[in-house]
């Protein structure tokens, strides 16, 4: 099953499509379980045959298992719908990263739900719209809360599950992090248990009914999926790559051929030059502004090849660099020796930091951005300044950045119950590439993207390890670069560029000028106050030239522009509302109460004549 909508009122339910029914329960559910065995072997000491099962009736079992805790002990990328028919409750959940999306909204007695934004578009329409949503993505560029764009519907959050009844409604939480089953109570950075938690991550993401691709930019995190994936014997594995052979600092193909040369794997190649971004305006009603449309091109393409030669899942790097400590890690553990009043580490510690700085920045910056204003963050309760942090654009309106607090706003949400500053920066960075992912597999029609680095025991054992084990001033992912060691070629495993892409970008803009013009011409982020018209222009104009003061909130208005712009064609009718399974729901109650849809796309409970 790929994707599913449900409503439900009193004792009764409606699903699209029809649910599975197992253990005294309708199933609904979506994405892979990575610890069936595990699963059977405690449903089995229960009573429950399910060796070899389906997702579904595991999913049945697992309820029957744990009820709401069901998250806590499932491992995988899913999320499930449950109505229990002895109880009438339903448990709507995911896994504990939220990776596979789950979208609901409560009606007077009533309960919907949908794996997709736009499948409940049907019960709330599109006019109500939500301005927190907006200023949380003009601020964070792409990532996700809770929020979605239409008030009234929400997003499930990670490691949070609904239960619901006729007679009361509550979100319940997971439990916390802990140390992956099988570790050591003292853990260390033992390149060995990092390798076996990372195949078996990758093995069961790898389980597909169908052909089964990598994407391979020639990265670190991209091969490594890829080469675990090789290793592991998966059937039917290809390689994907994007490839931009006119632009160097985005020609990734001479480290890709580096990484198929060990690991000979059909290759797909999509030819980048022809698909750029801003080349290609959205064909297709999306939800919810995001990166996909402003590179809608490739997307289309995309899947169009993954469609032509039955993929069912694509494997995913993404995550590597939070997961592993790659670009982007900074050393938090400093505040830390000095919260716990270890000074003299504290010192050698920051001195070896300073020293190893290519920048050579002086001893001042260290304590300021990696002691004083962790702490103060900590006490304060509030996420991590990192020291990169900018401004909003300053074709941003400074009436509408102060109004909606878009400084506060991108520093994300802080984490506590990490136990250490370090620990909690970590999970900060975590919720925002899991948010990311989530949004992104909300784009494919014909496959899933599925991200085993993300994978929880793996993630677990990294978080568990003591900072002297995973930060190193001479060298990012030192774990992840010795496990890899004879696995890998050693210029991919040891290389220390990473690629841009800021040049396709730029130049897709410079030749788009179907899309320019619908950025430029009465922009609807000017009509709502967020941008000064002028400035916006002239931020156009100096992109397509290849300067901008930061592509990524460039791209999160111009994204946001193109979605408002839906929405009007999809008002006007100019643009095809998107069919949705709860358009075809009728009797929610065999007592006789109905669920009425109406032209306006309005929900109401009304009782039959």
């Amino acid at each position: 099953m790929r994707r599913f909508a449900g409503a439900i009122h009193n004792d009764a339910a409606h699903f699209g499509p029809d649910a599975e029914t197992f253990e005294g329960c309708h199933i609904l559910w979506r994405g892979y379980i990575a610890n069936g065995e595990e699963i059977a072997a405690v449903a089995e000491r229960r009573g429950m045959n399910v060796r070899g099962a389906p997702e579904g009736r595991l999913f049945a079992a697992a309820y029957r298992c744990w009820g709401q805790e069901l998250s806590s002990h499932v491992l995988g990328e899913y999320c499930v719908a449950i109505f229990d028919d002895a109880t009438g409750t339903a448990l709507l959940t995911h896994d504990a990263f939220g990776l596979v999306p789950l979208f609901w909204g409560l009606t007077p007695g009533g309960l919907f739900f949908a794996t997709h934004l736009e499948d409940l578009l049907a019960v709330t329409g599109t006019s109500n719209l939500d301005e927190d949503f907006i200023a949380d993505h003009i601020a964070n560029a792409f990532f996700s809360s809770r929020r979605t764009p239409y008030r009234g519907l929400e997003r499930l959050e990670p490691n949070a599950s609904i239960l619901w009844t006729p007679r009361e409604f509550k979100e319940v939480k997971g439990k916390g992090f802990g140390l992956p089953k099988g570790t050591r109570s003292e853990v260390r950075g033992c390149p060995e248990e990092f390798l076996a938690l990372l195949e078996e991550g990758v093995k069961a993401a790898a389980r597909a009914t169908g052909p089964v691709w990598c994407e391979l930019s020639g990265g670190l995190d991209s091969s490594t999926v890829l080469s675990m994936a090789a290793r592991a014997g998966t059937a039917d594995l290809g390689a994907f790559s994007i490839l931009y052979r006119q632009y160097a600092d985005a020609d990734e193909a001479r480290w890709i051929r580096l990484v198929l040369e060990r690991f000979d794997v059909p290759w797909h190649i999509l030819d980048g030059d022809s698909a750029l971004p801003y080349s290609e305006v959205p064909d297709r009603f999306c939800p919810e502004p995001g990166l996909h449309l402003v590179d809608w091109a490739g997307r289309r393409v995309y899947e169009e090849m993954a469609a032509e030669h039955g993929v069912a899942a694509v494997l995913t790097g993404q995550g590597g660099d939070a997961v592993f400590l790659g670009i982007g890690a900074e050393p938090y553990h400093l505040a830390d020796l000095a919260r716990t009043l270890r000074l003299r580490l504290l010192f050698a510690e920051m001195e070896r930091w300073r020293s190893r700085d290519r920048r050579q920045r002086s001893r001042l910056y260290w304590f300021v951005n990696y002691v004083m204003r962790p702490l103060l963050s900590r006490l304060c309760g509030q996420p991590i300044v990192p020291a990169w942090h900018r401004d909003p654009s300053p074709w941003i309106r400074p009436d509408y950045a102060k109004r909606m607090a878009l400084r506060e706003r991108g520093l994300g949400k802080a984490i506590s119950g990490a136990g250490t500053i370090e620990g909690s920066w970590f999970l900060e960075r975590l919720s925002a590439i899991c948010g990311q992912a989530a949004r992104v597999n909300q784009i494919p029609r014909s496959f899933d993207f599925r991200h085993p680095l993300l994978s929880r025991p793996l993630v677990e054992f990294m978080f568990s390890l003591p900072w002297e084990e995973k930060f190193d001033p001479a060298t990012d992912r030192p774990l992840q670069r010795a496990a890899l060691a004879g696995i890998l070629p050693d210029e991919v495993r040891l290389r220390r560029t990473k690629t841009i892409y800021d040049q396709p970008c730029y130049e897709g803009l410079r030749q788009g000028r179907s899309f320019v013009g619908l950025l430029t011409e009465d922009p609807l982020v000017a009509r709502r106050g967020i941008v000064d018209p002028g400035l916006w222009g002239e931020a156009v104009a100096q992109a397509r030239m290849g300067r901008t003061h930061s592509l990524p909130q460039f791209e999160a208005v111009a994204s946001l522009e193109m979605w408002l712009r839906q929405l009007e064609d999809l008002e006007s009718g100019r643009l095809a509302a998107p069919e949705s399974p709860l358009s075809r729901l009728s009797t929610l109650s065999d007592r006789g109460l109905q669920f009425v849809i109406d032209r306006k796309t309005k929900m109401e409970l009304k009782s039959p004549v």
